[in-house]
């Protein structure tokens, strides 16, 4: 995070802006994990904006499910949860891929279901913009302000360079946990082919209906086969006639 006094205003000059979004967005992509690249991205992004503004990034889950919002501040985390209880605003239109925003949230005829939640954090205007990595959406960035958000041609150079950044970490973060859950189900096939004398097929079989048995993951059945050294609950291989 850059100190204060050279902080560029995202509406100041745009090399000072290029400069700030070009070593921004290198820290973004070494984060750790997907959680510590969406905090550093909206920590970094407020740093740059007035105190009346609030920052936060909501990232689709399941089912292209709104997550909960990492916010700069609680105000902005209070109306980004006002859109998606009620089923609409800036936020939700940014999250199904359109940019949006309005100057006068509390009294805004799109959304008249937002203007109390608006009025009572005093947070007046808003741009959303979607995450889109370009080839899918994964979230939303919002910037909400007392007065007046930066343009939406200021914001979206970071949100282009936010979006790839957490799919990056995502993908690097799914691809370590599909290597660890390999390696722990190889471990739970060995176990069960050392016991039963069986095939790594017969293993991994008693390992699935398990699974569907117990309505748990396969790796979380493989995880206590190989913590307890025991064949989990359910049929066992003198049972399928091997």
């Amino acid at each position: 995070m850059l100190p204060t006094t050279t902080r560029p205003h995202l509406l100041g000059s745009r090399p000072d802006l290029d400069d700030w979004l070009a070593a921004a967005a290198a820290r973004w992509h070494a984060a750790d994990d997907a959680g510590a690249a969406v905090r550093a991205v909206v920590t970094d992004l407020a740093a740059l904006l007035p105190a009346d503004a609030g920052v936060s990034v909501v990232l689709r889950g399941a089912g292209h499910r709104p997550r909960d919002p990492v916010a700069s501040c609680d105000r902005a985390a209070t109306v980004d949860a006002a859109q998606v209880a009620g089923g609409s605003g800036p936020l939700l239109e940014a999250l199904g891929g359109t940019p949006a925003g309005s100057a006068d949230l509390a009294g805004d005829p799109r959304w008249p279901q937002l203007a109390c939640a608006a009025a009572a954090t005093g947070l007046r205007s808003a741009t959303c913009l979607p995450l889109d990595t370009g080839r899918e959406v994964i979230g939303a960035l919002s910037v909400y302000a007392a007065g007046e958000v930066p343009e939406r041609t200021a914001l979206g150079p970071v949100a282009a360079h936010a979006a790839l950044a957490l799919r990056s970490v995502q993908r690097i973060e799914h691809l370590a946990v599909a290597l660890a859950s390999r390696d722990v189900i190889g471990q739970a096939k060995g176990v069960l082919m050392e016991r039963y004398r069986i095939t790594a097929d017969a293993a991994f079989g008693i390992l699935v209906r398990a699974s569907q048995d117990t309505h748990r993951k396969v790796r979380d059945v493989a995880a206590l086969v190989t913590e307890t050294g025991e064949a989990p609950a359910g049929p066992r291989p003198a049972d399928d006639g091997r």
